[in-house]
């Protein structure tokens, strides 16, 4: 959120930062016009000075993010395990990872900032993840039930049994959905 008010110290500090970055970085006039705005406490032109989301990301949708792709991961490496003929068994469709759709916007945002900066998940880069499901985020938390469920009791490679319990979980919610 942006401040509707600075206290004096505050406006100091910040005032002094922006200096600090002005003789750092001459060529961009927009410290200058920050400095000004926070000398004379221009309240109405405080979203200038804080140009960052006004929103943050919740530790829970961060965890949770993680433990989708880290449960994707479990998934993927149990299908390579697979033969052809036990994959063709499975409705690999329905297990598939559909990014996160409009619902899941914050856990795309973490996804995404995961993947580009912080080098991670790389196997999901080359995927075109576009709100292919508005119910993705539903279907990925009932999953993450049982892969929970798998992880409490000591159980982290997935096997084909498992990956036919999630299918039959992701088919019990289809038809009661």
């Amino acid at each position: 959120m942006i401040p509707e008010s600075l206290s004096i110290i505050e406006r100091q500090i910040l005032t002094n930062q922006y200096r600090i970055l002005s003789k750092l970085e001459s060529d961009n006039p927009d410290h200058e016009t920050k400095i000004e705005i926070l000398e004379n406490g221009f309240t109405e032109q405080y979203y200038e000075v804080f140009d960052v989301s006004t929103e943050e990301i919740s530790l829970e949708i961060c965890e949770e993010t993680t433990q989708i792709l880290n449960m994707y991961r479990r998934i993927n490496n149990c299908l390579k395990s697979l033969s052809k003929t036990e994959k063709e068994s499975l409705n690999l469709n329905a297990l598939a990872f559909e990014g996160f759709g409009a619902n899941g916007h914050f856990h795309s945002q973490y996804m995404t900032f995961m993947m580009e900066k912080m080098d991670l998940w790389r196997e999901y880069r080359t995927l075109n993840l576009e709100e292919k499901s508005k119910n993705a985020l539903f279907k990925y938390r009932k999953m993450l039930n049982y892969q929970n469920y798998l992880l409490e009791n000591d159980q982290y490679h997935l096997t084909r049994t498992d990956l036919i319990k999630l299918l039959s979980i992701l088919e019990k919610e289809s038809v009661s959905a």
